[in-house]
């Protein structure tokens, strides 16, 4: 037991003796202890609202409130661009408007038909106030993005100045509303009251977001700084230039076809989103010639700003809401399981400190009079085998590396197959983790996304309704039908908004439900169609497109239903190939292929070494235990291990290639941790000597280290270990430079395969016993096509040198003549 851990326990002993009198007084004797109730904490820091500590730039510290961190800049970097078009669309188009048809008097016009009048002069000087304090803001929120401007300085301004903008505005809207409100029936506002009215709203939003995030780097939950990445960044310019391109083609359009900006506004959205009302078109060759170029462009930029959103939704809910699952469901698989006898001491430890402080809460309690109880937590190993074993290595220390009698190493080969045993438990436990988290991960999404466009689509339809019931006697269920017509992007036209309100509302609604409705597409993509695609499928093998082979595998996994296999449904080729799988036949990745001859003839320890690490061999826990007796009891040759890493550089390599990410087996990866383990800082001696204290595996699968929670995918994180193990290897194994110049003279004839050492001949023939895969291709995508067929025994060792035991000329290993 580490000395850190006996002396905490024995200093909570010795700290504890009057707390245990006084405990022992509250529970004999009913009497109040004597201790204070604040001693007794449970490490947690108290919540306190004016927390102030401000964390600098580069801080190594972990950041929370992911939501004001990330979520929040990329909110108000989108929404601020609109929030300013929207004040453009206020301060340029008249608030009010007179409905009376001078053609047919005592009749009321369309809203659209409504003649503006002027509004007083100080409403649009306001109005200007407004817009350049908004566009100031976002000019300092872009400086904070692109760091020209201190965090400090910039966020702050960009807070005061929207604050401004929506201060004056709100102040506008009601001194018209008090002092120049139209008077009714044939004067109403028009749509650029209802802009100015959804600016001031804009604006407050974002001044809540900007508070949010300055709160929390105040708390110090965050540096202070802007955690973006490229993609983010990327979004925030291509929302600025959309918006850019929304307001400069409405300007153009209103003076081209005369009409007013909020409704050159609202026609260039409904053409850039392909809705098409029909309500508005242009009716000049000019705007018809315009809209060609006009319209392709805004698309391909809607387009990459959709993309960028969903790039960005999709990143950020990974990295804070599904590894936050992921890492959740690994701490509670962790919490209830045990790697060896130490962990067992250190949880027993904290257990009982654990109950000691319930104890005292409970008895610090005024209305304790009886023994205080406490839940009493244990844990168990499920296999004794596993801590008796651990328990008699740290007894008796590593043993030494000498010969040792056959039933000895056949009693610690054993042993050793125990361990795997329990470590392949751990991996398939955080394989099935992995396997859970992703499905919890699309079907999240796909939940997080059908609620939101729930959202947009039904409370979205609530404000059509209240807007258009006036003028077109729209009811509720008109406007939901209206609302997924456009979200759609259908179009009728049999229902369009009519209002100035109804077209305000739709510029924003629009342009945020779109995005919602294509990142929903995606998630039913990757969900309910892959479900549907691979049910259709399953039912076309079996009827229209029958697959080859089909009934037969399907007799294979159902014998009930199938007593005995008629001979005849077997072919020629079927045949063929179960007598070839039989007798071992491997069919390697492209790139790594090796024929039958080949495998066979090599026979020695060594190529059996090179087989495991070319990954042309599927070895199981015996195969693995053995290579590791031997091992242990023959330090590797260097030379071999120099080839081993490049076959199995050489193989990670390829596996990337794959379409679909390769999950390695729990037999690959002990084989890589086996190289890995070898170019160790202190030499195979050092590694060995930590692989007897630790195990053969070098994390814990179901620890915070695991592999399988790295954010690469496996063939990335196995290919930079494997990268860093030879550069680690060649410092300590310099080559010499005789092998330099015979590797120039000779090329690929210094790499063939040499012979074995005498550990391969101790060893025999019993590379016969490993199982030879039928197929080395990964069982999650296939190996891209097009290329060519390689021979794996070309390759050999890095050196042409002898090994160290010294077998002499050896030729590269010849194929057999059929």
């Amino acid at each position: 037991m580490p000395q850190s851990l006996v002396h905490e326990f024995l200093d909570q002993r010795s700290q504890g003796n009057k707390v245990g009198h006084s405990l022992k007084k509250a529970v004999f004797q009913a009497q109040r202890p004597d201790f204070d109730v604040g001693e007794v904490s449970d490490g947690k820091e108290p919540f306190k609202l004016w927390k102030v500590r401000m964390r600098g730039d580069h801080d190594d510290e972990p950041s929370d409130w992911w939501f004001a961190s990330t979520a929040v800049p990329i909110l108000a970097a989108t929404l601020g661009p609109m929030a300013n078009v929207l004040s453009i669309g206020a301060l340029v188009s008249y608030w009010r408007q007179d409905m009376s048809d001078p053609a047919h008097p005592g009749q009321l016009l369309a809203q659209p038909l409504g003649t503006p009048y002027r509004d007083p002069r100080w409403c649009y000087w306001v109005n200007v106030v407004s817009l350049i304090a908004g566009f100031v803001g976002n000019l300092f929120l872009l400086l904070n993005f692109t760091q020209r401007v201190r965090y400090l300085i910039s966020l702050p301004f960009s807070i005061i100045l929207w604050f401004f903008a929506c201060f004056l505005l709100i102040g506008d809207l009601l001194a018209m509303h008090i002092h120049a409100a139209p008077v009714g029936p044939t004067q109403i506002y028009s749509g650029g009251f209802w802009y100015g009215i959804a600016a001031a709203c804009m604006y407050l939003i974002l001044t809540a977001l900007l508070m949010c995030n300055l709160l929390g780097f105040i708390r110090g939950h965050y540096p202070r700084h802007f955690e973006l990445t490229e993609d983010q960044r990327t979004l925030i310019v291509q929302t600025m230039l959309f918006f850019i391109w929304l307001a400069g083609g409405a300007g153009v359009y209103s003076r081209l076809e005369g009409w007013r900006f909020i409704d050159a506004l609202y026609y260039v959205d409904v053409t850039v989103l392909t809705v098409g009302f029909g309500d508005l078109y242009p009716s000049e060759n000019a705007g018809r010639a315009l809209l060609i170029p006009y319209s392709v462009t805004g698309i391909i930029m809607l387009g990459l700003v959709i993309g960028a959103i969903f790039k960005s939704v999709q990143e950020i809910g990974e990295k804070n809401i599904v590894r936050q699952h992921y890492e959740k469901q690994r701490a509670s698989a962790k919490d209830k399981t045990v790697r060896s006898s130490l962990e067992m001491e250190r949880k027993e430890i904290e257990l009982e400190l654990a109950r000691e402080r319930a104890q005292m809460k409970q008895a610090a309690r005024p209305s304790a009079r009886s023994t205080a109880t406490g839940r009493v937590l244990t844990f168990a190993l499920e296999n004794r085998s596993r801590k008796d074993s651990v328990s008699n290595s740290m007894a008796n220390g590593r043993p030494p590396l000498t010969r040792q009698n056959t039933m000895q190493r056949r009693v610690q080969k054993q042993q050793k197959i125990i361990l795997l045993k329990e470590e392949k438990e751990r991996f398939q436990a955080m394989r099935g983790i992995q396997k859970k988290s992703e499905a919890w991960r699309a079907w999240y999404r796909l939940t997080v996304t059908l609620t939101i466009f729930g959202i947009f689509w039904c409370v979205g339809a609530v404000f059509f309704w209240q807007a258009e019931t006036a003028t077109l006697g729209q009811n509720y269920w008109q406007s939901i039908y209206f609302c997924w017509v456009s979200l759609l992007s259908i179009g009728y036209g049999d229902f369009s908004p009519k209002t100035g309100a109804g077209r305000c509302f739709f510029f924003i609604w629009s342009l945020i439900a779109v995005p919602t409705m294509t990142i929903l597409a995606s998630d039913l993509t990757s969900t309910v169609v892959a479900f549907f695609n691979h049910w259709s499928n399953t039912v076309a093998d079996f009827t229209v497109l029958p697959s080859s082979g089909l009934w037969r595998t399907f007799s294979y996994h159902w014998p009930k239903n199938f007593l005995k296999l008629p001979r005849w449904l077997k072919t020629a080729a079927e045949e063929e190939d179960a007598a070839s799988q039989y007798a071992g036949k491997i069919t390697a990745l492209p790139s790594m292929a090796r024929t039958v001859d080949t495998m066979r003839s090599g026979s020695t320890q060594t190529s059996k070494d090179e087989a495991l690490a070319a990954g042309l061999v599927r070895a199981d826990l015996d195969t693995i235990a053995s290579q590791h007796g031997r091992d242990v009891q023959h330090c590797p040759d260097a030379n071999a291990l120099a080839r081993q890493l490049a076959l199995a550089i050489r193989r990670t390599a390829t596996d990337l290639q794959l379409e679909k990410p390769r999950e390695y087996t729990y037999e690959e990866w002990v084989e890589f941790t086996r190289l890995i383990r070898f170019s160790a800082l202190g030499g195979p001696s050092a590694a060995l000597q930590e692989d007897e204290d630790e195990g053969m595996i070098e994390w814990d699968w179901i620890g915070e280290d695991s592999p399988m929670m790295a954010q690469q995918t496996e063939p990335q994180f196995v290919l930079d270990r494997l990268c860093e193990s030879l550069v680690r290897y060649m410092k300590r194994n310099p080559a010499k430079g005789e092998f330099a110049e015979t590797l120039k003279e000779k090329g690929e004839d210094a790499l063939k395969l040499k012979g074995g050492t005498r550990l391969d001949e101790e060893e025999g023939n019993e590379f016969d016993a490993l199982t030879l895969t039928g197929s080395l291709r990964s069982a999650n995508g296939n190996a891209k096509s097009g290329e060519k067929e390689l021979n794996i025994g070309g390759l050999g060792p890095l050196h042409e040198h002898d090994d160290e035991h010294g077998d002499h000329g050896i030729q590269p290993i010849a194929r057999k003549q059929a």
